[in-house]
């Protein structure tokens, strides 16, 4: 949807991965053990969240503002929660390999991959988007407290007492924010409609470069990052 993308849309976006790579930078330092800090203090636990949901209601943005430019109907949504579910399960499978432990079976992009084909659903509603999507929020301080025994509820966020993964996305809460999103979408911009570009500083340019490109930047930023922190690893040694 090249002619209905929105510069700050992109640059936001941009911004986001931008947070992303930096925590994940930090995160592997913790894991790699080269240096010693609490990865799950509340600050930085706090900035990976607020990472997730910036990602999220950009996702709602964007399925509102595709959706006014589509002429294939929900089949455009549903092609592109397919990709979306091959890359997933390309990042499970990775995972899998490596580290093993705490693989990721229902990170951010299996998240996307499902709001993006349960979303649309919703466009119908209107403004009650808005309190859906506080609902799904608030659910999301109830359902981790659920005791299962069923492995399969995961993606709910109803988990076993044993589940850990490295991301973890649960549809409850996150469906809500992405709720949010269209909410803000179809208010900030009826009928999808662009508004006219403003001179943008290079910086601003850049992220949204790095927007319009974050998924292949989401891919490929924590293999490279790994490698160099390992060689450091054994170069340092």
């Amino acid at each position: 949807m090249a002619d209905a993308r929105l510069s700050g849309i992109d640059t936001l976006r941009g911004l986001a991965i931008t947070a992303m790579i930096a925590y994940h930078f930090m995160f592997d330092l913790w894991y790699l053990r080269i240096a010693e800090f609490d990865i799950m203090s509340l600050p930085l636990s706090v900035f990976q969240h607020s990472i997730g949901t910036l990602f999220l209601v950009l996702v709602g943005i964007s399925l509102w503002l595709s959706e006014s430019h589509n002429r294939e109907g929900y089949a455009h949504h549903a092609k592109r929660a397919a990709f979306l579910a091959a890359v997933a399960l390309s990042i499970t499978v990775a995972t899998w390999i490596y580290p093993h432990e705490g693989m990721i079976t229902f990170g951010i992009i299996h998240c996307i991959a499902l709001c993006v084909l349960l979303a649309p659903l919703f466009f119908r509603f209107g403004k009650l988007n808005a309190l859906l999507g506080l609902l799904l929020i608030a659910a999301g301080f109830v359902v981790p407290a659920i005791q299962t025994d069923s492995p399969y509820l995961f993606w709910l966020g109803i988990t076993t007492p044993d589940y850990t993964a490295l991301d973890f996305y649960p549809i409850i809460p996150w469906l809500g924010v992405v709720l949010i999103g269209v909410f803000a979408g179809q208010t900030i911009y009826p009928g999808g409609r662009s508004i006219n570009a403003r001179k943008e500083s290079r910086f601003s340019r850049a992220m949204a470069f790095a927007g319009r490109h974050s998924l292949a930047i989401y891919l490929a930023h924590q293999p490279i990052l790994i490698s160099i922190l390992l060689a450091y690893k054994i170069f340092a040694a």
